[in-house]
């Protein structure tokens, strides 16, 4: 099958599992950010044609459009990533408006990752980014078809979830071009110029030689030390010289490329040899894989009978694209004998000598054996007639000689494995004439070796035109089948790590004015966890905006500030907000037992300044939280510790502008953590939902005892307060009187608020 076959064959599959209805067509490579002229050249030479190379970027097939020469793998991920947002009309940055949370979502794809086999899935899932308002159809068709992955994964068996892995790391994007190989010993000869043209347009001479006959030419003379000859004749016209050649195959005006080139199909499944193997080994598991809808797409995409049939075909051909052993018995015993023949014989040859040696030496003739030898040694450096030598030496002596003779062409038709019928080719491969060293003829040994050459030839060809006619029926089969299993690799791996962490599909609707989770944990310490780097990660209950979540101290409220001293929790509890909403607007699971949300224009989040906070810093960071709050966009707006974007005294003053606008927005939802939650009460002129985590305490060992879940209207009690408990019960003497004084005046100065 030609590349342009395939691709036409790779046309008529689309396993794209979003909404096609929703996108927004593209017609031109020149659409596509990014693709310049000289990017476009590129793609249309490489498949052929505009359409062709435009149907491959938005299947986002990244490893065909990496496959293009000149374009590298993050070139083409990005070419794919472009043609996908404009298809959808946003991007990622289009949802995630921060550097920071544009960071938490690429951390969780990351993990991820770690649960892909195959480069396809590592690289589309960079098209699994969250998705707008508008999209919401396209969110919950994810949804079920991830919902059903984690369905699969979590019943499959550990030596299912084994044998899916072992094959599928061996799953690649099929190489759509063969890579010619000199065939030695075939030649084309054609007696017509148009189709000498299509052979040298369609690459055939890098094969073999293509030879054109001219007039007066004599096929004969083209096809002189040749195994196979193949000769094109459209108008069933041939010089008489064709019909003295036995390894001569004619073909009329029907032929086509793989009656003369089957190695071309070879060629592809060879290349492609450990991929079709492992993907028909991955046939016979889709039998017993745990079914729901998913599952069954994925089974009727797949043709497993031809999988199947492919794959015990393709034990008929090596990697290296020739015919294995043991595919026919015939062929392996002339292909034995060919590679065996320079040595037989040599092999044939001294035996031949030393063995008359040997018997002369130990005749009982008049003369001494050892006169005999240096007789016929002398003879035949004199050029003596052997014919002569005959009449001359004793007649047990002819005989010996004649014995041995008919005794190693035994041998020599024995070490190459002729048959009965076929040992009548070795007479005469040493002369009759009498000498020592006895004589090979050289003429009746190259015969020998051409004919058991085109033997070979002409069954390898048959039987590789046999092997590739099957094979190219079923290469449309083939071709969708990896393309599917590609698939069902992304498929696999979300589920996998659903299970793993326990992940659950959130229930999402614009009914829904903010985000409400149950039992939520953080992705990053449950990979931890996972890991065996601590314990069980305790889950946490959160809700801002009006969702079916409102815990006791709630009222629906848009904006709070998450108070609690540093190791609480605060920063992980915004992180994992975070973390739940990109992945659920994603359309992946998430991780907490029940989640509430819309679907968010927009997503902010902001990791506390690390370091010296400049003027130019301040600046920039209030600009920013100017186009948030100035923004009719629907939001999430995620702050830790924004305190720290300048001097404390004027801090709490900053963070209560801030909130005093972002509580008006119904259709923001903002979370700020903070150490100032008393001075931002105090200094702002509306109502300010105060949460808090907080210690509860000191354990028996004096460590702090923290629950996580904030507890709703409360402003939490400062974990620097039992920090310096902690201190003044292991302390004595005159340090425990410091402690004693510093704890006194943090619990003298404290004034617990309820809001």
């Amino acid at each position: 099958m030609t590349e342009s076959q395939v691709f036409k064959e790779y046309l008529k599959a689309d396993n794209n599992h979003d909404s096609g209805d929703m996108r927004v067509s593209i017609e031109r490579l020149s659409d596509i950010p990014g693709v310049g002229d000289k990017v476009k050249k590129a793609l249309v030479d490489h498949f052929g044609s505009e359409a062709v190379a435009l149907k491959v970027i938005t299947d986002s097939r990244v490893d065909l459009v990496a496959a293009a020469p000149g374009i590298g793998s993050r070139q083409a991920i990005n070419i794919v990533k472009a043609a996908f947002e404009v298809q959808f009309g946003a991007s990622s940055n289009t949802i995630l408006r921060s550097t920071d949370v544009r960071k938490i979502f690429e951390s969780v794809v990351g993990i991820i990752r770690g649960y892909t086999n195959t480069s396809y899935a590592r690289d589309k899932l960079i098209l699994y980014f969250p998705l707008p308002p508008d999209k919401i159809d396209v969110i919950h068709e994810r949804q079920k078809y991830f919902s059903d992955a984690i369905d699969m994964a979590s019943r499959l068996k550990d030596e299912q979830k084994e044998a899916l892995k072992i094959n599928l790391t061996q799953v690649r994007g099929l190489y759509r071009r063969v890579k010619p190989r000199r065939l030695e010993g075939r030649v084309i000869i054609t007696n017509d110029e148009k189709v000498f043209d299509t052979l040298v347009s369609e690459g055939v001479d890098r094969w073999c030689p293509v030879y054109v006959l001219s007039e007066g030419e004599n096929a004969a003379d083209y096809a002189k030390g040749y195994d196979l000859v193949l000769f094109i004749s459209p108008l069933g016209v041939y010089d008489d010289t064709v019909d003295m050649l036995d390894n001569v195959e004619i073909l009329g005006k029907d032929w086509t490329l793989d009656d003369i080139l089957p190695e071309r199909t070879i060629g592809f499944y060879s290349r492609n040899y450990r991929v079709i193997d492992a993907s028909s080994k991955l046939a016979s598991a889709f039998d017993t894989l745990p079914s729901n809808e998913s599952v069954e797409g994925f089974v009727k995409s797949l043709d497993l009978e031809s999988l199947k049939e492919a794959g015990e075909i393709l034990k008929s051909i090596n990697e290296e694209g020739e015919l294995a052993e043991s595919v026919d018995k015939e062929l392996d015993r002339y292909r034995k004998a060919v590679k065996a023949f320079p040595t037989a014989i040599a092999e044939t040859e001294a035996w031949l000598n030393e063995e008359i040696k040997s018997r002369i030496s130990k005749s009982e003739v008049t003369l001494g054996g050892q006169q005999i030898i240096s007789i016929l040694q002398s003879a035949d450096m004199e050029g003596a007639d052997g014919s002569a030598l005959r009449n001359m030496l004793p007649v047990e002596i002819v005989e010996t000689f004649t014995t041995t003779v008919q005794e190693s062409e035994d041998k020599l038709a024995e070490m190459l494995g002729l048959n009965m019928k076929e040992t009548d080719w070795v007479v005469g491969v040493v002369s009759e004439e009498i000498s020592l060293p006895a004589k090979m003829v050289p003429t009746q040994i190259n015969d020998l070796e051409d004919r058991l050459r085109r033997l070979f030839a002409d069954r390898q060809f048959g039987l590789i035109k046999k092997v590739a006619g099957q094979l190219d029926k079923l290469t449309p089969a083939v071709t969708e089948a990896v393309q599917t299993l590609l698939e069902f690799d992304l498929f696999l791996s979300v589920g996998l790590f659903g299970v793993d962490y326990n992940l659950t599909t959130p229930k999402i609707s614009a009914e829904y004015k903010g985000v409400g989770v149950k039992a939520a944990r953080n992705m990053f310490l449950t990979e931890s966890q996972i890991k065996g780097k601590h314990g069980k990660v305790q889950p946490i209950d959160y809700a801002i905006g009006i969702t079916p979540i409102q815990p006791i101290g709630t009222n629906g409220e848009n904006c709070a500030i998450l108070s609690g001293a540093n190791s609480g929790g605060k920063t992980t509890t915004i992180q994992t907000l975070a973390q739940i909403v990109t992945m659920a607007q994603a359309g992946l699971p998430v991780p907490a037992e029940e989640t509430y949300m819309p679907v968010f224009e927009e997503v902010y989040f902001f990791y506390k300044s690390r370091g010296m906070v400049s003027a130019g810093a301040f600046e920039a960071t209030l600009k920013q939280f100017a186009e948030i709050v100035t923004s009719e966009k629907s939001k999430l707006a995620l702050f830790d510790e924004v305190e720290a974007i300048t001097e404390p005294g004027s801090a709490a003053n900053v963070i209560a502008g801030l909130i005093e606008i972002l509580q008006k927005d119904p259709k923001s939802c903002t979370v700020l953590c903070s150490h100032l939650a008393r001075e931002i009460r105090d200094v702002t002129d509306v109502p300010v939902r105060i949460d808090g985590i907080e210690a509860q305490g000191l354990d028996e060992a004096l460590e702090l005892v923290v629950d996580r879940t904030p507890r709703f209207g409360y402003l939490a009690r400062s974990t620097p307060e039992l920090i310096v408990e902690r201190l003044t019960k292991l302390s004595k003497g005159r340090k425990r009187e410091v402690y004693a004084t510093i704890l006194e005046n943090l619990t003298g100065s404290r004034g617990d608020i309820q809001s």
